[in-house]
């Protein structure tokens, strides 16, 4: 059994949560991180079923949040970021900004200017007037003002945020196996117990495991026997529109975007809206991708995403398949309504599956004194992830919970009544 090496801690799942609690729990102990690498292509027809929402290059980051604990899990990540640049060699971060926009005296937009106030956040509050001035080439509603953050915002590359975080895990001795965990369960060894944990080539044996699986807990044996976590898996789709080189100094300086209102009258009524004929997404500024190309990417919220799946089949042929094209063509459509001024003609969709919880929150739990989770992004974890990984770590490695934020706040929730074990 792995040469009966036993480790502290072994975190199963190599995506933007569990390379952060690797690069964490790695300076105490003995880690090894269990994942698989980013597939070369997406085929329905390959045997494997296990993918990630990390293959992209551009996340938006920002501190301003309407729910004031995204907001603190945010500023503790971001500021890191750059502490983490320097000690890996690797950027993954563009401080371009970040635009909140909404109805003005909107729900949405008093929770933001409430957050910024209360967390004493760099923010300016932009009337419509003053939105149209400074970001002439955004066409939205004449209702719409904005919280405009300068400082501290923008978008990542969870690619290489991926890469800087398992950079600096092996540097602190991470073992790293790009392997799929098949099973997780808890054996007694020399009057012991311990975690054992099956992938297809291995067993790898471990005093403690930390599952950052995601949407695909539920499609391995990884928790006890009857136990189901409260998540929804939620089908998004994208629409990366090609920006040519000419139109691209013209928007340089676009920052992220994130909208939540009624939209202007002549935006498209094809993207998808949710009560009351309300529109919420959020966009991408121009992201150089490796193919050479920059593209302005634009997506829908969950609170829109109206399936939700429930096996492996449903999740493998959503990333491989591709996702609702019509929603790709009206996403491209509404990208042509906002941004005005250049050339949107070329693009392509993109898919994921997003693990939404019951809280909006992440659960960051215990199920047992050798067992815990760190699961369910609800679409909003990348930015923070690294202070979501580093809670996580801490709860496992030192037994403690090192956080200002409540620990019931990311309290694991089950589908079926339980009890922890």
């Amino acid at each position: 059994m792995n040469g009966e090496r036993i480790y502290d801690l072994c975190i199963v799942g190599a995506g933007l949560i569990g390379t952060a609690a690797a690069s964490h729990a790695s300076k105490w102990g003995s880690v090894c991180l269990v994942g698989p690498e980013e597939p070369k292509s997406r085929n329905v027809n390959d045997n494997r079923d296990i993918f990630g929402c990390h293959y992209d290059e551009g996340r938006i980051t920002r501190c301003t949040d309407p729910d004031p604990v995204w907001a603190m899990l945010a500023q503790k990540s971001i500021a890191t970021y750059r502490q983490l640049e320097r000690d890996t060699g690797i950027p993954f971060y563009d401080e371009i900004g970040c635009l909140m926009i909404g109805e003005k005296d909107s729900k949405f937009l008093n929770q933001v200017t409430d957050v910024v106030k209360t967390q004493k956040m760099d923010a300016t509050y932009l009337t419509n007037a003053a939105l149209k001035e400074k970001f002439s080439f955004l066409h939205v509603s004449l209702s719409d003002d904005a919280v405009y953050e300068f400082k501290d915002a923008g978008n990542i590359s969870p690619r290489s945020l991926i890469r800087a975080q398992i950079t600096k895990a092996t540097a602190q001795g991470c073992t790293l196996l790009p392997e799929v965990a098949n099973r997780v369960r808890r054996i007694e060894r020399n009057g012991e117990y311990i975690m054992c944990i099956s992938t297809d080539a291995s067993q790898i044996l471990a005093k403690k495991v930390l599952l950052a699986t995601g949407a695909f807990t539920a499609f391995r044996e990884l928790l006890p026997d009857e136990l189901q976590l409260d998540v929804n898996l939620c089908p998004l789709t994208v629409a990366k529109v090609e920006l040519s080189e000419s139109d691209l100094g013209r928007i340089r300086k676009m920052p992220s975007v994130l909208y939540s209102g009624k939209g202007a009258k002549d935006w498209t009524k094809s993207f998808p809206r949710s009560e009351g004929d309300h529109i919420s997404w959020y966009m991408l500024p121009p992201v150089k991708y490796p193919d050479g190309k920059y593209y302005i990417k634009l997506g829908h919220f969950h609170d829109t995403s109206f399936k939700h799946f429930t096996t492996t089949k449903e999740v493998k042929e959503w990333f491989c398949h591709g996702g609702d094209n019509r929603l790709v063509d009206a996403t491209a459509e509404l990208i042509r309504n906002i941004v005005k001024g250049v050339k949107l003609d070329r693009y392509h969709g993109d898919w994921c599956v997003i693990t939404e919880t019951q809280t909006g929150r992440p659960y960051i739990d215990t199920i047992h004194s050798q067992l815990g989770v760190s699961i369910g992004g609800n679409g909003y974890a990348a930015k923070s992830s690294d202070e979501i990984g580093r809670i996580a770590a801490t709860m496992m490695m030192k037994n403690i919970w090192d956080s200002t934020i409540p620990k019931n706040v990311f309290q694991v929730k089950f589908r079926k009544e339980s009890c922890k074990l």
